[in-house]
């Protein structure tokens, strides 16, 4: 666990291609950000390079000492992804869908296994065919976190979506696919439970889907045909 994050720490989000801009991004967003961070950092490889993204950022302020002309605003806000308020992330993710680069590609399969069914709704109707494409050479070059993201979406659809409301218990969630994801996805549900039904969503309650009507499964099977055909 981190307890205390740097502008350097986040810039290594990206690939050093974009390392200029990163690093810019990096120490904009430390500087909107809590003084205290409790924080993992997940390992990927993003455009031929591996990266470490935050699993959270817990922010202080919104406000970004950034322009949206600077290069570095769109990276800035692929951090912002990260964020615990989910209304932080659906709007920094809108922008990262509206200005879409392969850089961010982690940041949106990232928010593809999480449980705020508003934010998987926005990048489904965002999913132009080259976003498509990105996405798709990100999954191609990350397998086992693309098992452990369909393993999350799988989990949060039976927890909050399947029946509706807020009643979740981690005992009653199925082990699908990959039981090595098991222990991180139990602890990633706790983890998104209480932040999410104190910050995110407050106190309303979620409507129930189907498995065939919800955009989780949606997206995946997406994403998993264009995986399919760049084989």
């Amino acid at each position: 666990m981190l307890t205390k994050i740097n502008g350097l720490m986040l810039a290594d989000a990206f690939a050093p291609a974009h390392r200029s801009m990163a690093l810019s991004a990096g120490e904009a967003v430390v500087r909107a950000l809590t003084s205290r961070q409790w924080t993992e950092r997940f390992a990927v490889q993003a455009e031929g390079q591996g990266v470490l993204i935050s699993a959270r950022l817990y922010f202080a302020t919104d406000r970004l000492r950034l322009s949206k002309d600077d290069p570095a605003w769109g990276l800035a806000r692929a951090l912002q992804t990260r964020s615990s308020d989910g209304f932080l992330r659906q709007a920094a993710a809108r922008d990262l869908i509206g200005h879409f680069r392969p850089w961010a590609a982690p940041f949106i399969v990232a928010l593809i296994g999480e449980y705020i069914v508003e934010i998987l709704e926005d990048i489904a109707a965002g999913l132009t065919p080259d976003m498509t494409l990105a996405l798709a050479a990100f999954i191609a070059e990350n397998p086992a976190y693309w098992r452990t993201t369909k393993c999350r979406v799988m989990s949060y659809w039976d927890a909050y979506y399947r029946h509706g409301g807020y009643d979740m218990s981690v005992t009653h969630v199925p082990l699908v696919e990959e039981p090595s994801c098991w222990g991180r996805v139990k602890r990633r549900m706790l983890r998104y439970w209480n932040v999410g039904h104190r910050h995110d969503r407050g106190n309303g309650m979620h409507r129930s889907y189907r498995r065939d009507e919800y955009i989780g499964f949606k997206l995946i099977d997406r994403l998993d045909l264009a995986v399919a055909g760049q084989a």
